[in-house]
Formats: structure tokens, C-alpha cells, sequence
């Protein structure tokens, strides 16, 4: 899902915080369209903006937020975010489905049994 016009303005704004730019139609349509293209979410652009500006002075475009997004969602999750999720609890059944998925798999790669 990428940004509506709304979000898009709010984004641009944020920017303009930081650098004191102006922002008419076209800006508007411009980053729509780059959020579009690459699948910004507006939390993953406003946190790559304020990243951005963390480490930067220079002018910042719509390819430095696809960058910094791409990078973080190749993150893993953080330990906290892994422990949180819910446990189911192993049970014969759930170990064979598991060993019989591997199994599938291992037939697929060419790998012994």
C-alpha cells in the first residue's frame, strides 16, 4: 500500500522541516508517484526521512527514501518483536507435518532423505 495524497503532504512536510523546501502540485504528484512505484509505507518513508536527515545535510529525493526502506526490510526483526510472537506448542503432530514439509522440500533440491 503506498501513500495517499494526504500522507504524501504530511511526508513532505516533515521533509521541509528539516530542509525548509516548498511543495506544490507537481512535488505532490512526483512523490506519489515514486511512494507508488516502490510500495512506500507512510510509517517506512517518515522513519527513512528522519533516519535520512539523522546522518545528512544534503537534499534529499525520493530514491534516498526507497533506498533506506529496501534496507530496512531487509533487516531481521528485532529479538523483542521475534519472542512476541505467539508460541504454538509442539506436538506430535505439528513435528510431522514439519519433518514431512522438509521432506517435500529435500525432494525438490535434490538432497537424500
Amino acid at each position: 500500500m503506498s501513500l495517499d495524497r494526504d500522507q504524501t503532504i504530511d511526508l513532505l512536510t516533515v521533509i521541509a522541516a528539516y530542509d525548509r523546501r516548498s511543495s506544490g502540485e507537481g512535488d505532490i504528484a512526483a512523490w506519489s508517484e515514486a511512494a507508488r512505484r516502490a510500495g512506500w509505507t507512510f510509517p517506512e518513508a517518515v522513519e527513512a526521512v528522519h533516519a535520512y536527515f539523522a546522518e545528512s545535510s544534503k537534499w534529499l529525493m525520493p530514491g534516498d527514501v526507497t533506498e533506506r526502506i529496501r534496507v530496512a526490510r531487509r533487516q531481521p526483526a528485532a529479538v523483542s518483536d521475534v519472542l512476541a510472537l505467539e508460541k504454538k506448542p509442539s506436538t506430535p503432530e505439528r513435528r510431522a507435518e514439519f519433518m514431512a514439509q522438509m521432506r517435500k522440500l529435500a525432494g525438490r533440491k535434490g538432497m537424500p532423505r
